[in-house]
């Protein structure tokens, strides 16, 4: 591929990944316009993130493995199309209920986004640049995270909430005509399987039969699941030390910025490290980082310092863990690398909820321990995880 081409793919592959972030940070600060529009409650506008975000789970594990069968391309612009019916109709609902209804339709479609990018790169690139190529990209969709809930307040400011919709949808429709028109499928015939349900079913019953995979698997999304509790719970924390709204959203930058500086580092260290040293060094900070905090709760919160340098410290772990981790196991499981991008991202939505579910239930009890605790939890789930599936042998992965 020229240097042009790359280029352009990295851009493509950039907005794939960070759509469906966008879609779900983006509208984070208009939730109290919409909730005044529809005239509705607090619980049924919070809805919309949790039916979000369980569909976005389900969706990537049909997404991935029918492109093993059928190509990239069909289900991608299956799933961009989905994406953008659901966010016109979140820009013309009429009631919180359609509105509840389109977001779901979004979360079905915008799997296909998150999940295809990252068997492309495994199409088009081979050897240690995939492993790079990993990293940048999601050392870019780091910034989703941070980012998008700025831009996100700032329209919802100046326009109204209705205009943080017609962005994701100009970018949808961006997305929709370059799959169409200027991407080729890469996937060749001869990588294709002809389709079959029960094949496809085989493949996740040899995933969740393979102790290698559950382990690196389960130390990746437990990583990002720490991380979501921070993001999640940080705000609650700060606003009850007296933080307004704005310096709280400042807070994230620096986590964007340790997790690109572990991305690089674990680039540039990966030949040495090789790929389970570069997870296990990420699950060591990311650990180290969230007993920093416990420690820090247990002495007592009064100020920032005292959060976001250990949080930094755990996503200094995540730029290690999670761009190497996910490019190991999909390199090991090359000939099915679409189920396993779904079932890596099922596992990463899933911890997500279930860390922040957690944490949120508890926080009116324990104030800053349900987010502290929850991070040191996850995080020891995460070692263990790593440690049981270091053990195992790849060789006796289930084939379908």
């Amino acid at each position: 591929m020229s240097s042009t081409g790359k280029a352009l793919f990295l851009v493509y592959a950039t907005l794939l990944s960070i759509i469906g972030l966008f879609a779900s940070e983006m509208y984070v600060p208009a939730l109290g316009a919409i909730q005044g529009y529809f005239h509705s409650d607090a619980a049924k506008v919070g809805l919309s993130l949790s039916i979000y975000m369980a569909g976005f789970a389900v969706a990537q594990l049909f997404y991935g493995a029918v492109s093993d069968q059928v190509g990239r391309k069909p289900p991608l612009l299956m799933g961009l199309s989905l994406f953008l019916v659901g966010t016109l109709g979140c820009v013309f609902a009429g009631s919180i209920e359609s509105f509840l209804a389109f977001r779901l339709v979004q979360s079905l479609g915008v799997g296909a986004a998150y999940v295809l990018w990252q068997p492309m790169v495994f199409d088009l690139f081979q050897g240690d640049e995939v492993q790079r190529l990993f990293a940048r990209l999601m050392a870019v969709g780091s910034l989703s995270p941070a980012l998008a809930p700025m831009l996100g307040g700032y329209m919802t400011q100046t326009l109204g909430w209705h205009s943080v919709f017609w962005l994701i949808t100009v970018l949808t429709g961006v997305l929709l005509a370059w799959t169409a028109l200027g991407y080729r499928e890469s996937l060749s015939l001869d990588a294709r399987q002809p389709f079959s349900g029960s094949k496809l079913l085989r493949q996740y019953l040899g995933f969740l039969q393979s102790r290698f995979f559950l382990g690196f698997a389960g130390a990746i999304a437990c990583g990002i699941a720490t991380y979501f509790v921070f993001l999640t719970m940080l705000p609650l924390v700060l606003s009850g030390l007296g933080y307004p709204p704005k310096l709280i959203g400042m807070m994230y930058l620096p986590l964007v910025i340790a997790f690109i500086i572990g991305t690089e580092l674990g680039r540039r260290w990966h030949p040495s490290l090789g790929d389970q040293g570069s997870c296990k060094l990420g699950a060591g900070l990311g650990l180290a980082g969230a007993a920093l905090l416990l420690v820090n709760s247990v002495l007592g919160v009064s100020s920032h310092w005292q959060l976001v340098p250990p949080a930094m410290l755990l996503t200094l772990g995540n730029g290690f863990l999670v761009p190497t981790g996910t490019a190991y196991l999909i390199k090991c499981h090359a000939d099915r690398a679409g189920a396993c991008a779904s079932a890596v991202g099922f596992l990463v939505a899933l911890m997500a909820f279930a860390s922040t579910l957690f944490a949120s239930l508890t926080v009116d009890r324990v104030g800053v321990f349900a987010m502290t605790g929850t991070m040191v939890l996850f995080a020891l789930i995460m070692n263990a995880s790593l440690y049981w599936g270091r053990g195992a042998d790849r060789a006796a992965i289930a084939t379908p």
